[in-house]
């Protein structure tokens, strides 16, 4: 069963919680794509199950932080939402990212390990490291413009947004920056998780291969696999049915550990 409709609630500076679930067994941290923000996963949180609470994680420089100051690094951003997240490991976690967010959530984990391992990691549409040819978000202004051109075709939403002339260029900043924290992002050697490693993909996206994607089995050793969705690069943002297919996957991965 899923929870009735109850107010969304901010957990301190950092945690978006859209259906406020305060017995659930564990805790889904959330991370958005590259100009998003918590909100992305308002569909998400509504569709998994009771024992699900997502936490959503609110990027600084936007929607209700739009005043906070942006990290200076990739670095900088993982260190400040894992110091965030440390005092809510009283139960167990997992972790799952949307694009570049894929990858700050893989990061976020790998740090959060040495207090408590996840649950298992999620990520959707974001390649691993290790394949890179270049570094995303290296080409600067022209990779914001057609990071902009992608999220006309792909994000509805996005789109009103990008379109607005009084929200134009906030857009353009930010995701300029989210593209510059990913050009500061260094390995930490900390080795891979140890924690299943579900990988997403939509069926229609230009940015991401399946190969690409498949390389995250090498990122854990707690087991991988992949799961190719009818969607679009933001999977989340591609439709009520893609919305409840990733619902459904989360749930599949992370109930029957709490049984365990």
């Amino acid at each position: 069963m899923h929870a009735s409709r109850t107010a969304p609630r901010t957990e301190g500076d950092w945690f978006w919680l859209p259906v406020p679930r305060p017995h659930a067994a564990i805790r889904l941290l959330c991370f958005p794509h590259a100009g998003g923000d918590a909100t992305a996963f308002t569909s998400l949180g509504r569709l998994l199950p009771e024992e699900i609470e997502l936490w959503g994680v609110r990027m600084p420089a936007r929607g209700g932080r739009a005043r906070d100051p942006y990290p200076e690094s990739f670095g900088a951003l993982v260190h400040a939402v894992g110091e965030a997240a440390l005092p809510h490991l009283d139960r167990p976690y997992a972790v799952l990212g949307q694009s570049i967010g894929g990858l700050v959530g893989y990061e976020v984990a790998r740090k959060l390990s040495a207090r408590l391992a996840p649950t298992a990691c999620v990520v959707i549409g974001f390649a691993p490291p290790h394949t890179w040819r270049e570094t995303p978000g290296s080409g600067g202004d022209a990779d914001v413009r057609d990071l902009v051109d992608f999220m006309l075709r792909n994000d509805a939403r996005a789109g009103a947004v990008i379109n607005h002339p009084a929200l134009r260029e906030m857009v353009r900043r930010v995701l300029l920056a989210d593209m510059g924290l990913v050009r500061s992002y260094r390995d930490p050697g900390t080795g891979p998780l140890d924690c299943p490693l579900q990988a997403i993909l939509g069926a229609d996206d230009e940015a991401v291969t399946a190969g690409e994607m498949e390389e995250w089995k090498r990122c854990s050793t707690g087991g991988h696999r992949l799961d190719v969705l009818p969607a679009g690069h933001l999977v989340l943002q591609s439709g009520e049915t893609a919305a409840r297919q990733v619902a459904a996957i989360v749930r599949d991965l992370l109930l029957p550990s709490l049984y365990q």
